[in-house]
């Protein structure tokens, strides 16, 4: 990593030394895998300043593990409030909750949501889920091969989070258009748009819900009571229904993906999975940790000096897990899969704004990864064939053509 000395480009209480003349989301994608690409900023500064951190934003890109696991537990230094330019572009006055709320009512809003995804709630759903996983992969399964990203990662997960909601199935295609158009847009302009398609279709949800709420979970929100037993308002709901549309059709998809190229390019080790069932939950973990897609953001709260650094107010922190992921000094042997290793990842964050939904997304990956070593012999990307990803907030592949022999 080289970092930009001919043009101090940055605000002035960045040292020259530690800006970077660079796109992030770029610089990630200029190698066959971004999380290698991403890995290459370990050889530089822990603490940097990038021309554009996020999405056109410049602002501090942390790139060790040790200061992003500090970072994401001091939540009155690095504040989840204002992080996000999400709710600025709608021209709201309320927060993505709880993602975007810091506390005290960061664990208040969290306790309405939280008896949905705990272990005990979740294996509620396995069965749920396992039917799901069936169906997609009977309608391919005789094929000998799919893209894996289109004819399953996409839409396992999706379903799952569109009936959590109670949303219309038969919408989903586009819902995850405009998803993407979200996060992955070319421009401001085609982002806006996004997130005002997505604000009107979910302002309909609610006003669906105030009359008859379509699954428990719904229920629970439309009838919590908070602060001394007020109910939750409209703006309070839709931050939590946006929080889950975002969260919910993004992160699970491309965990899966990276997972099933790895096992598909690694043909010992996807033979172990299927000779030692009992190892796959800590495969899982691993493949987690090595395939952490997710790059969250804070907001600098106050005027400080942290590791050597003087940061300002507002400042934009990026916070890539992708590339804590793979830190050495936190795992040895980064890139490798390691069923041995003992260390905490961090593909889940860490502290207050620890992922909602990690138990459930590591029951559908588990449940995922299972259902095809048991169906499936031989599982490999087809000689010739291309896949193809990008490497933005989060790092996501778009195609990934499979085949495999039918057991049996």
């Amino acid at each position: 990593m080289a970092i930009s000395t001919m043009e101090h480009f940055a605000p002035a209480h960045v040292p020259a030394e530690l800006a970077w003349d660079h796109s992030l989301a770029e610089f990630n994608s200029e190698l066959d895998d971004p999380f290698l690409a991403a890995s290459r900023l370990l050889d530089g500064p822990p603490l940097f300043w990038a021309r554009d951190a996020l999405q056109g934003r410049p602002g501090w890109v942390i790139a060790r593990h040790a200061l992003l696991k500090e970072a994401f537990i001091d939540w009155e230094r690095f504040s989840s409030e204002g992080g996000m330019d999400l709710t600025t572009m709608l021209g709201v006055d309320w927060k993505l909750n709880p993602v975007n709320v810091d506390p005290p009512m960061h664990p208040i809003y969290r306790k309405v949501l939280t008896p949905f995804f705990t272990p005990k709630a979740v294996s509620h759903m396995e069965e749920g889920v396992r039917h799901t996983c069936d169906e997609l992969i009977s309608r391919f399964e005789g094929k000998g091969g799919c893209d894996f990203v289109k004819d399953f990662a996409i839409p396992f997960p999706s379903i799952i989070f569109l009936r959590l909601m109670g949303l219309p199935l038969d919408m989903m295609q586009k819902f995850f258009t405009w998803e993407q158009n979200l996060l992955r847009g070319q421009s401001d302009e085609a982002r806006i748009m996004a997130a005002r398609e997505i604000l009107a279709c979910l302002v309909e949800h609610l006003d669906r819900q105030k009359q008859k709420p379509a699954t428990p979970l719904m229920e629970n929100i439309m009838n919590a009571r908070i602060e001394e037993g007020r109910s939750l308002n409209d703006g309070e709901i839709l931050g939590m229904f946006y929080t889950f549309y975002v969260g919910g059709l993004d992160t699970v998809y491309g965990t899966i993906s990276w997972s099933m190229r790895y096992i598909a390019t690694h043909p010992e080790f996807q033979q172990f999975l299927r000779d030692n069932p009992d190892r796959l939950n800590k495969a899982v973990d691993e493949l987690i940790r090595l395939f952490g897609v997710v790059s969250t953001q804070r907001r600098v709260a106050m005027d400080m000096t942290w590791h050597g650094v003087e940061m300002k107010e507002n400042d934009l922190v990026v916070m890539p897990i992708f590339i804590a992921c793979r830190d050495p000094e936190a795992y040895p042997n980064p890139h490798d899969v390691d069923l041995e290793r003992s260390e905490t990842m961090l593909s889940f964050a860490s502290g207050p704004h620890l992922c909602l939904g990690m138990h459930l997304a590591r029951r559908e990956i588990r449940i995922a990864l299972q259902t095809f070593l048991d169906r499936f012999d031989d599982i490999e990307i087809p000689a010739g064939s291309q896949y193809s990803y990008h490497a933005g907030p989060t790092f996501n592949v778009d195609s990934l053509p499979m085949a495999w022999r039918r057991k049996g």
